[in-house]
């Protein structure tokens, strides 16, 4: 499956987006910004996640959010400035990517230590089938769901669910 990114940022842009967001990002966050500045899916252009606690057993995941002020909606300034204050009663929320339908990934905890959480800000996985959520919504913004402890375990899940080798093709 094709993964296309954008050049890595400079240190210096990653201290940036944290100013911005007034959030300190965990060390493996900002190495992968400093790799690549974001990245998304094509062909198909998203990955099935595994996950037992929503109604599907799956989730979607579409794109790792960079440093993009002209594509607001891939744009991680863009993104936490307009959304992440619904989660202000979670110590320090980080939005890093989506799964394509207005769903995010968000790192919770002090520089995202208590891990990474599918967002279900849409309110897709209300259904009472089966949706054992691990953070309970406060003012309709959505329950969260644990998906992995932190940001490179999260990142090897994605590579491990988009099949096959993944084809990294860097977007000049």
């Amino acid at each position: 499956m094709p993964i296309v990114y954008k050049s890595g940022l400079k240190s210096l842009d990653v201290d940036y987006i944290e100013a911005e967001i007034s959030r300190a990002l965990p060390v493996g966050y900002r190495e992968f910004l400093c790799k690549m500045n974001g990245f998304y899916l094509t062909a198909p252009d998203y990955a099935q996640i595994p996950l037992s606690a929503v109604d599907e057993g799956v989730i979607s995941f579409d794109r790792f959010f960079g440093l993009l002020p002209e594509e607001e909606c891939n744009d991680v300034i863009s993104f936490n400035k307009e959304f992440i204050e619904e989660l202000n009663f979670l110590d320090e929320a980080v939005a890093i990517g989506e799964d394509g339908g207005g769903n995010p990934y968000v790192m919770v905890g002090h520089r995202g230590e208590k891990g990474v959480y599918y967002w279900d800000r849409t309110h897709l996985h209300e259904s009472d089938l089966n949706n054992d959520f691990d953070i309970p919504e406060q003012n309709d913004c959505g329950n969260l769901f644990f998906v992995s402890g932190g940001f490179v375990e999260f990142y090897n899940l994605i590579i491990k669910s988009v099949g096959g080798v993944p084809n990294f093709i860097e977007d000049i």
